[in-house]
């Protein structure tokens, strides 16, 4: 048996320690993983899922808003009513009635008892102050009841007496008395029943 070798000097033969040529080409790099691209689309869905709640509660606010707003006007009370709380409230604080319809100085808070006392003569004497806390110059009159026994509302009156102050001027501070001829035995007490008061030159409220 011969041994053939091929006498073709441009032959090829591979170099001993020189790995071949790689049979692939390599491409781009490859893609990022998926966690990646779904991180990033997740923090887009977040931010627009952040505008878009905002965007919302904005409009909600808005809406409640006016609401309200519309509530308080067809379903709310009026001024009128408004002002009739507030005196009522007066009243209840003070016992003191009044024709005014002035919310703002009611005229109760206006007057101040400071004494019931022998007039020295045989009759009672209650007295106090006024400060007409508007600003203008006002008349008043003060109902004044006289009772038997017990303190404040208490006991049966014995006798009463209405006192006109006229034309005291604004955030001025005057003094008033009532004096009834009469007083009985033992225990007595004067009580501020009412008090009105108008701007001076004009009608009283009735």
């Amino acid at each position: 048996m011969t041994d053939h070798f091929d006498d073709d000097p441009d032959a090829e033969f591979p170099t001993a320690g020189v790995p071949p040529a790689p049979s692939v080409t390599p491409g781009p790099n490859p893609p990022p993983p998926n966690s990646a691209t779904d991180d990033a689309t997740d923090q887009r869905g977040c931010v627009t899922i952040l505008i878009v709640g905002t965007v919302l509660a904005i409009v909600a606010l808005v809406v409640a808003i006016a609401l309200v707003v519309i509530g308080i006007r067809v379903f709310g009370i009026s001024d009128e009513d408004a002002n009739a709380k507030v005196l009522q409230e007066v009243f209840v604080e003070t016992g003191i009635a009044t024709a005014s319809r002035d919310a703002v100085h009611p005229p109760q808070r206006d007057i101040h008892l400071g004494t019931c006392e022998s007039d020295g003569s045989g009759g009672v004497k209650a007295s106090g102050t006024l400060t007409n806390w508007t600003t203008k110059t006002a008349d008043y009159e003060i109902d004044v009841s006289f009772r038997r026994s017990g303190t404040g509302s208490s006991g049966e009156e014995f006798a009463a007496s209405a006192v006109s102050v006229l034309a005291v001027p604004e955030h001025a501070t005057t003094t008033w008395t009532a004096i009834v001829p009469d007083r009985p035995d033992g225990a007595y007490a004067c009580r501020v029943l009412a008090v009105n008061r108008w701007p001076t030159g004009t009608t009283p409220p009735s």
